[in-house]
């Protein structure tokens, strides 16, 4: 993923966590506030695994978003949260669950 979606400062996460909107499927959760542009952050917590396990988690939720950055409307930033179950399911799966969640959240499509 480009480091243009990119979230980095904790004040932003703190930020969206307050503020935004909250979906969750069994592995993920979406939290969505409206910004000037589209942006993502990932948080996964230490009960998910260890660093390999993490970091791995984060590279595969941040080229699902990649995938489906065409489709997702611009202008609004998310913060995607990792369950520790997101340890059992492919990188397929993880895909999917991030696009039904956008889809739910109402926020696919190139409608801005």
């Amino acid at each position: 993923m480009q480091k243009i979606y990119r979230l980095s400062h904790n004040s932003s996460f703190q930020y969206i966590f307050r503020n935004g909107q909250k979906f969750h499927s069994d592995i993920l959760i979406l939290f969505a506030t409206k910004a000037a542009n589209l942006k993502l952050g990932v948080s996964v917590s230490k009960k998910v695994g260890n660093s390999v396990v993490r970091s791995k988690t984060k590279r595969r939720i941040k080229e699902a978003f990649r995938q489906l950055i065409p489709q997702t409307q611009k202008g609004y930033n998310f913060v995607v949260v990792a369950k520790e179950e997101i340890t059992k399911v492919g990188y397929t799966e993880i895909l999917q669950t991030l696009q039904n969640l956008l889809t739910k959240a109402g926020l696919t499509g190139d409608a801005q």
